[in-house]
C-alpha cells in the first residue's frame, strides 16, 4: 500500500462502526494492560513490563483506527462509486489471516475524475483475482484515494 504522504492515486482501508468499536475497545484494553497487570500482582514492575510492552501497540491500534474511520466518513460524504479493472495480478501472498492478499495494478474509471492507474492490495477470498476482473471500488476525487471492494458504502445511495 503506499505512503500517506505520496503524491497520486493511494488505497485507504476503512472500517465500519461496529469494527470501530471493537478495535478501539481492544487498544484501550492493550493501553490499560499494564497498570491492570501491576494492580492484579500489587507489583509496580510487572506494571511496568506490561505497560512497556502494550502501551506503543494499544496507541497505535487507537491512532489507525482514527485514520480509517475518518476515511469512512469522508468517502461517505464525498466519495464516488467507480469501477476497477484488473490490469495486472503483481504477487499473491499468504497472510497471518485465513485469505491471501493480491497486489494488483488497477485501472479506476468513474464518473467525475479522470480514469488512473494505481497499485493495491486486496484480500484474495476464495476466488483468486485474474486480469480484466472489475472490482466496486470508491473514489474520493479531491485527492485521487481510493477503496476497492466496501460494497456496503453502495447500499446507502
Amino acid at each position: 500500500m503506499s505512503n500517506k504522504n505520496a503524491k497520486g492515486p493511494r488505497q485507504v482501508e476503512l472500517i465500519g462502526p461496529a469494527a470501530g468499536v471493537m478495535t478501539y475497545s481492544i487498544a484501550g484494553g492493550l493501553i490499560l494492560a499494564g497498570p491492570i497487570a501491576g494492580w492484579a500482582d500489587g507489583s509496580l514492575a510487572t506494571g511496568l513490563w506490561w505497560g512497556v510492552v502494550t502501551l506503543p501497540i494499544g496507541i497505535g491500534l487507537a491512532l489507525s483506527t482514527y485514520g480509517w474511520r475518518w476515511d469512512e466518513k469522508r468517502f461517505q460524504a464525498a466519495g464516488i462509486a467507480a469501477t476497477a479493472e484488473i490490469l495486472a495480478v503483481n504477487r499473491i501472498r499468504g497472510s497471518d489471516e485465513s485469505t491471501d492478499i493480491a497486489e494488483l495494478t488497477v485501472r479506476i474509471s468513474g464518473p467525475g475524475f479522470d480514469t488512473f492507474d494505481a497499485g493495491c492490495e486486496v484480500p484474495t477470498g476464495s476466488v483468486r483475482p485474474q486480469v480484466g476482473d472489475r472490482r466496486t471500488a470508491m473514489v474520493e476525487p479531491s485527492d485521487l484515494t481510493f477503496a476497492i471492494g466496501y460494497d456496503h458504502l453502495f447500499q446507502q445511495g
